[in-house]
């Protein structure tokens, strides 16, 4: 909350901000989900694959950050378990200490001492050429449910964002196509997960564009917050001036033994002045002290507004947008040939 906000919401707007605070909370938990699966899945490139459903299945259920989702990471599992074997990492175990060391354990897939050395991202055809071989493995892990078919669908988006998917992102159109000429993907669930991804996209051009809103007025308030510390900075340095003069005049006005009237005056006024000159001292300085920790105050939320907003930018270039500007192609074909069945519809009837 900024300052001079009202700290009561109306009604609706609290509801929006609860479905904000909700939706990012979700995006978040499922970012770790897919961080986490292609994680474990280097350490599972060179596993049997006839036995990845039942332990890809086991992991998802076990590991904290699938467990918002556990279908989600299972699937996410499978997947970048068979993507990593077109190009598997190289996983080194460093040797342990101390008796004991060498226990094997069956079907660990975290190995607290290994180091994986990451293979280099496969083509486009390599990942082809791999679900194509590997179909059946994949619609065991997604069913027949949409929401297993959702999960396949995130989850190939989320590994052609990453650093893995560098060289087979520009085909995401080819890619998701083999899913979906392989039925392992719905024309009504490709549909829908490209509705939710341009829903997600105005949100984040919303988030960008509010954001930036936000950080121009903060931009206009450190500038101002920075003239009102020059203005009472040299406000003190004039008030110390003067305080210093008024002291040279006291001193020099000060009487000695049998003082005339006039001396006593010219006394009297001196030390007056220099009472004033001190009480002015003494507030610039606490005038100054004031601007200062608003200017620290509004500087910090400048800086994290402006980190935010390059955030927003960084998202904006990379993560869903990325994904829509080369899968595009795909699912503009696939609406055109529902409208296409649609019109056939009408003419018929």
């Amino acid at each position: 909350m900024r300052r001079g906000d009202d700290p009561k919401l109306a009604p609706e707007e609290e509801q929006a901000l609860l479905e904000k605070l909700r939706r990012q909370r979700e995006e978040k938990s499922y970012a770790l989900l897919q961080a986490e699966a292609q994680g474990i899945s280097a350490k599972m490139a060179n596993m049997d694959l006839t036995e990845l459903p039942a332990m890809a299945k086991d992991i998802s259920k076990k590991e904290k950050a699938m467990a918002c989702s556990p279908l989600d990471g299972h699937v996410a599992l499978v997947l970048n378990v068979l993507l990593r074997s077109c190009s598997p990492p190289v996983v080194k175990e460093s040797p342990t200490k101390g008796k004991g060391g060498g226990k094997k354990q069956a079907n660990s897939i975290k190995v607290a001492a290994a180091k994986v050395v990451e293979g280099p991202p496969p083509t486009s055809a390599e990942v082809r050429k791999t679900l194509k071989a590997n179909m059946a493995l994949l619609k065991e892990a997604t069913g027949k449910e949409s929401a297993g078919q959702l999960a396949l669908l995130k989850a190939l988006q989320s590994w052609l964002v990453s650093s893995q998917g560098a060289n087979a992102c520009a085909h995401s159109a080819k890619i998701v196509e083999v899913l979906y000429d392989a039925d392992a993907t719905e024309e009504e669930t490709c549909m829908r997960f490209w509705t939710d991804t341009q829903a997600q996209l105005v949100r984040e051009a919303a988030e960008l564009t509010e954001a930036s809103a936000a950080l121009a007025t903060l931009t206009a308030e450190k500038a101002a917050a920075d003239e009102a510390v020059r203005l009472a900075d040299r406000e003190k340095s004039d008030a110390a001036w003067y305080e210093k003069q008024a002291e040279h005049t006291a001193q020099a006005t000060r009487c000695g033994g049998n003082p005339s009237k006039e001396d006593e005056a010219a006394e009297k006024a001196a030390l007056a002045n220099l009472k004033k000159c001190k009480e002015y001292h003494t507030q610039t300085s606490k005038v100054l002290v004031a601007r200062a920790k608003n200017l620290t105050e509004v500087s910090a939320e400048f800086e994290t507004s402006q980190r935010l907003v390059e955030q927003f930018k960084q998202r904006g270039e990379g993560g869903a947008a990325l994904f829509t500007k080369h899968a595009a192609p795909f699912f503009e074909w696939l609406a055109e040939e529902d409208d296409d069945d649609d019109d056939d519809d009408v003419e018929v009837n």
